[in-house]
């Protein structure tokens, strides 16, 4: 609390919350609890809702973070290391807990007549790591550009995807495993009641979010449950393109993963839902370290179908979008990249398995003539496959609707950071317009944060990123136009056009006999 400055309160679901005061007007109040702690019985069950309280709740302590582990953290480090900045990265121990489902707000207009439009984000990190209160996520810049932010905790890993023949049978609906995007819902239904106390619209609501968090606002453009609780989306590197797991197999992967804490056979749950929260954590890590995956299933119920045939038929939530992705995603990504032979040849090979026989317009566009060539290319190659391409679709699923699109390109590269290029999760800090401080900056980097941040708010007041004097950013279904942010800011067309078209049409079939 600042010097001289009372704390500032606000009333959510009947609690009086005291908050804290911060420079510039705005108003924080952290570890909001959104929904009953998913512990004992409730593990893996959907959220349920906090009864309506009374009394006074401190509100200026950060929750605990949901149950993972410091993968996320070594991942920081492994940048860091390339600009000589590793010794600044915090790498202090994870508090996390299963009782995490908390929320943060930050605002400049508790107590204000007017209604300000709300953001929403939801943290990256897999679905596996990640926690709202990350320094990366500090609102109080955007709040004092006149929005009023939410960051969100959602279950993750083996307590926020997890499916199993038992939880399935004493669900109401028959399905599990979407818990963590269950999580979301819950928290996008605590904001729809109770933002207004904070000074926001809740008729002006835009989620965003980046890499799995930005997959996850897709997902949300999907799930029925979602209808009428948001009124814009951002995504920011991640849409969902692979086929998804269905349920019966997600069952019989979340039944092997953990067996080893069943001690009864014939009451499974009874075993589960006592292990200790250690012990399922790590078990799920084991799995997954096997080749499981741990993220959204088709369901059946929060997921009736594959989210990308659901923005093929035109039947997601019909809102603007604004979306993107970096230009060299996968350089601190490659565990998730396939082996390639570091010849011309083996590049060639590659390229060829990836997209069988419509591989030749992304080896027109990307050759490679000497060994020294196969790294670099290959990372683009595959940054665009996973990234830019999946991107494309959702924005032309999305502009098919009628609703406005905008689609950017990210491509700053940091000085020093030549080997990484434009890497994942690096335009965050610029949305946010906060620094961080193991990441070199030049004045560029305030320039371009300082038309990100802009870009962002108007989006989410207006459902238009344009004004302010910045450069005009085209809707994306004005000859498929997107905007370029890096260095300088620039419109351009057509993105990957060629590579995209290749892409889609070697996995388009892969969703018919998915599921």
């Amino acid at each position: 609390m600042l010097l001289g400055q009372s704390a500032p309160t606000a009333v959510a679901d009947g609690e009086t919350l005291q908050g804290a005061a911060l420079p510039g007007g705005v108003s924080v109040f952290r570890g909001v609890p959104y929904a009953e702690p998913p512990i004992g019985d409730l593990r893996w069950k959907p959220p349920v809702p906090r009864p309506v309280g009374s009394g006074t709740r401190p509100a200026t302590e950060f929750a605990a973070g949901c149950m993972q582990t410091d993968r996320l953290t070594l991942w920081t480090k492994g940048i860091a290391t390339v600009f000589g900045t590793a010794d600044q990265v915090d790498t202090r121990p994870l508090v996390v807990s299963e009782d995490c489902l908390y929320l943060n707000v930050w605002s400049a207009n508790v107590g204000g007549r007017d209604r300000r439009p709300v953001m929403v984000w939801i943290h990256g990190g897999s679905n596996l790591n990640g926690e709202g209160h990350s320094s990366w996520y500090d609102g109080a810049v955007l709040a004092r550009r006149g929005v009023v932010v939410v960051t969100i905790n959602y279950r993750l890993g083996v307590f926020g995807f997890y499916a199993h023949p038992a939880l399935t049978a004493e669900s109401p609906v028959k399905a599990s495993g979407n818990q963590g995007l269950l999580d979301q819902v819950e928290a996008l239904r605590w904001v729809r009641r109770n933002i207004a106390a904070f000074g926001g619209d809740p008729n002006r609501v835009t989620i965003f979010g980046e890499s799995a968090g930005s997959i996850d606002v897709m997902h949300l453009m999907a799930i029925p449950a979602a209808k009428g609780l948001f009124h814009r989306a951002i995504a920011q590197s991640g849409a969902p393109m692979a086929a998804m797991v269905p349920l019966g197999l997600a069952e019989r992967q979340g039944a092997n993963a953990l067996k080893s804490l069943v001690a009864d056979s014939s009451a499974p749950l009874q075993s589960l839902r006592a292990a200790p929260a250690a012990a399922i954590l790590d078990a799920g890590t084991k799995a997954m370290a096997g080749g499981q995956l741990m993220g959204p299933i088709v369901d059946g119920a929060a997921l009736p179908e594959m989210t990308v045939r659901v923005f093929e038929a035109g039947k997601q939530h019909p809102v603007p979008l604004l979306a993107g992705s970096n230009a060299l995603e996968m350089s601190t990504l490659r565990t998730y990249m396939p082996r390639v032979e570091q010849t011309p040849e083996g590049y060639q090979r590659w390229v060829s398995q990836l997209l069988g026989p419509h591989a030749e317009p992304v080896l027109a566009r990307f050759p490679v003539t000497a060994a020294e060539q196969v790294d670099r290319v290959s990372l683009e190659v595959f940054s665009d496959v996973f990234f830019t391409c999946p991107t494309r679709l959702a924005a032309r699923a999305t502009a098919t609707l009628g609703q406005p699109v905008y689609l950017y390109y990210f491509t700053r590269v940091l000085p020093g950071g030549e080997k990484l290029g434009a890497y994942h999760a690096l335009e965050i800090s610029y949305a946010f317009g906060n620094r961080i401080g193991w990441m070199p900056r030049e004045p560029v980097d305030d320039r371009l944060s300082e038309a990100m941040v802009g870009y962002w708010t108007r989006f989410a007041a207006t459902g238009d990123p344009n004004g302010g004097g910045a450069v005009a950013w085209p809707r994306y279904d004005q000859a498929a136009k997107y905007l370029e942010l890096g260095s300088t800011i620039s419109a351009g067309a057509r993105l990957k056009h060629d590579v995209c078209d290749a892409v889609e049409a070697r996995i388009r079939p892969t969703w018919a006999r998915a599921g």
